[in-house]
């Protein structure tokens, strides 16, 4: 489906070697440049801009209102990398990935700043033994549960509300150690282990999680769980009230925004999909929990339990188009309030000019209801926030509806 303009390299270092007195031992060695660039327009009936700040006790002030904007990487997030691999012999090869991300509409990094933010690693692999690698790199929860979700058939405005589970990878892990198995049986397993390089405690901010796939004729099945810590050292601990680990936060949306002074956070997801002929069934479902510390601005623990469903069918080689429902409920976050719960329509169409360029429409439609905590522990009403795609734009109503009409190009 991809292009890859590959460039080989004849000695990773030729032009440095020669003035080390060696000789060219990479002449097999091979880059990939690859990239994707993604833009289009999008419309939010209701996003949210602060009128008065809030504060521990007083809610902010919210006004809602349309907009119409510029959209970069909806469903494809922009990106370059570079990925390479050198044949060490008898089936093994030493691997690395860098990979940027950014936006497109101004140039700017993308996942908080970073170079390359999402991958950059380097490890072994081997057709045997399976693939190690090490440095900032997808969770077992991402590759063996999201891959199959609603959010990569129908897009990011498609995954469960918030990306709530980290099926649509707003949160990546930092100094990992990584395994994957090779494929047995249909059968594939994924460890990974990030040390939180706390001195004293080896728990304090790391990351970790497994999970296992099985692919058999048209069934394709995940399972994973991921646990991430952000405890703090005392009261003295500048983090207090935000969240520091390993792991990226992905507290992106009003879904969450309460929970980011959590002390750990863990989630067991699973994901399903069946091809008849020229349709992909999709089923995936997950239980979050946010469990409060001793200097957490909440204090019971919060559930949140995620459902979808989702249907893609190929029209013809050109033109595809999907349909999806998600649901997210979550405990009630206090004493006579109710629980909220966010009920999500997608509705997503492709139609591809060559294998390399698409157009699309995405479109959401989201309402909330029951009651939440802000990022100051206040109780609040549950507003909506569709997919992840309204990650940073959630509604200040109950209610949102987004669309965006776009191109992607892959290189």
């Amino acid at each position: 489906m991809t292009r890859r303009y590959r460039l080989k390299v004849w000695g990773l270092l030729i032009a440095a070697l020669p003035a080390a007195g060696t000789t060219n031992a990479y002449a097999d060695d091979q880059i990939t440049l690859y990239g994707i660039a993604d833009a289009g327009i999008g419309y939010v009936s209701n996003s949210a801009t602060v009128e008065a700040a809030g504060a521990a006790g007083r809610p902010a002030r919210l006004n809602g209102g349309s907009n119409l904007a510029f959209a970069s990487g909806t469903w494809n997030g922009n990106r370059w990398g570079l990925k390479g691999s050198e044949d060490l012999g008898g089936g093994m090869h030493a691997i690395f990935r860098l990979e940027n991300g950014f936006n497109i509409g101004t140039g700017a990094l993308g996942q908080g700043g970073t170079e390359f933010g999402r991958h950059a690693y380097v490890g072994l692999s081997d057709e045997r033994y399976g693939t190690f690698t090490l440095g900032r790199q997808y969770e077992p929860m991402i590759d063996m549960v999201g891959a199959l979700g609603g959010n990569i058939a129908l897009s990011e405005v498609a995954a469960h509300p918030g990306d709530i589970d980290n099926f649509d990878h707003s949160s990546r892990s930092n100094n990992s150690l990584k395994y994957q198995s090779p494929t047995v049986g249909g059968f594939k397993l994924e460890g990974l282990y990030a040390p939180g390089g706390q001195a004293g405690s080896l728990p304090l901010q790391s990351s970790s999680g497994f999970g296992v796939q099985y692919a058999g004729g048209p069934l394709v099945w995940g399972v994973a769980y991921s646990h991430a810590n952000n405890q703090k050292t005392g009261i003295g601990d500048g983090t207090i009230g935000s969240w520091v680990s390993t792991a990226d936060s992905g507290f992106g949306s009003s879904i969450n925004a309460g929970y980011a002074s959590a002390r750990a956070r863990d989630i067991i997801g699973t994901s399903a999909t069946y091809e008849i002929g020229a349709t992909i069934l999709g089923v995936n479902g997950s239980h979050t929990e946010y469990t409060p510390g001793l200097y957490s601005r909440f204090h019971r623990v919060e559930k949140f339990d995620a459902a979808g469903i989702f249907a893609m069918h190929s029209f013809s080689v050109a033109l595809r188009a999907g349909i999806g429902y998600s649901f997210l409920h979550a405990n009630a976050p206090a004493d006579n309030v109710s629980a909220a719960t966010y009920h999500q329509f997608n509705l997503s169409s492709f139609y591809r000019l060559t294998t390399a360029t698409e157009l699309y429409v995405l479109t959401g439609y989201q309402r909330a209801l029951g009651s939440t905590l802000d990022m100051y522990g206040n109780v609040i009403p549950a507003t909506a926030s569709v997919g992840d795609a309204a990650n940073g734009i959630s509604s200040a109503s109950n209610s949102q509806f987004l669309m965006r009409v776009g191109m992607t190009h892959l290189f």
